[in-house]
């Protein structure tokens, strides 16, 4: 008889959990930090009437990681993976430099795996402008926090470092206006999309998903637009000055 009754509950359990809309997928799935950005919503920046100038130039945005490369994570559950974070706030930039008029073409546009040589060869080949690679950061100590863009200089060509450091001491005194984040100061490096690309390139690490604190914004959606806000001012700024 007591065998009975069980087997009666477990049909009402198993009933009672597929009826409800979504119990199922919460008892078994670990929540995913992408579902609460609103990708098809972006209330920072109001319409602008694109102009020709703007038109004229390609930019490709770059989301770093993807796929089984997750990049660095926070250390607080839930874990919210770069490469996911760093997709938004890529999709938020596309948004914003198309409503201003620029062409943006991206080097993913889902959870997906690019190598590094095939995501500046996407850039070379298409003859992009500008080439700007999206990251978030980590750090051994918890302490550490802020903002920092990386450019690369080598010897080969003198233009491209100049304009790319330009580009991205742009960058970075825009984002500091937009997040009032910790300025980390405008560096160099050997990072492989912004030496293999042919055009002024840069890579941004917009905050440390291993600081509480700051993790607490990039969790926010509105700070994210703030970030891509930032990031786009300071490429306006860069190709109109």
């Amino acid at each position: 008889m007591r065998s009975i009754s069980r087997s009666l509950y477990f049909f009402a359990f198993v009933l009672v959990l597929f009826q409800v809309p979504g119990l199922y997928s919460q008892i078994n799935k670990t929540p995913n930090p992408l579902q609460p950005f609103p990708l098809n919503s972006f209330p920072i920046l109001k319409p602008i009437k694109p102009n020709l100038l703007q038109h004229k130039f390609l930019i490709v945005i770059d989301p770093g990681h993807g796929g089984h490369d997750v990049g660095t994570q926070s250390v607080s559950k839930p874990r919210y993976q770069e490469k996911s974070l760093n997709l938004v706030t890529a999709q938020f930039v596309k948004s914003y430099l198309q409503q201003m008029g620029y062409q943006v073409l991206m080097t993913r546009e889902e959870d997906k795996f690019i190598s590094l040589d095939r995501r500046a060869k996407f850039a070379n080949e298409h003859k992009s402008n500008l080439f700007i690679s999206v990251h978030f950061n980590s750090a051994p100590s918890a302490d550490a926090q802020g903002i920092e863009v990386f450019y690369y200089q080598s010897q080969d060509n003198k233009t491209r470092i100049t304009k790319s450091k330009k580009l991205a001491q742009a960058i970075l005194k825009h984002l500091l206006l937009e997040t009032h984040a910790k300025s980390r100061g405008v560096k160099q490096a050997n990072f492989a999309v912004i030496r293999e690309t042919t055009m002024p390139a840069v890579l941004i690490e917009a905050g440390f998903l291993t600081n509480e604190s700051e993790l607490q914004k990039i969790k926010d959606p509105t700070y994210l637009k703030k970030i891509a806000k930032g990031i786009v001012d300071g490429i306006d700024d860069y190709l109109k000055n």
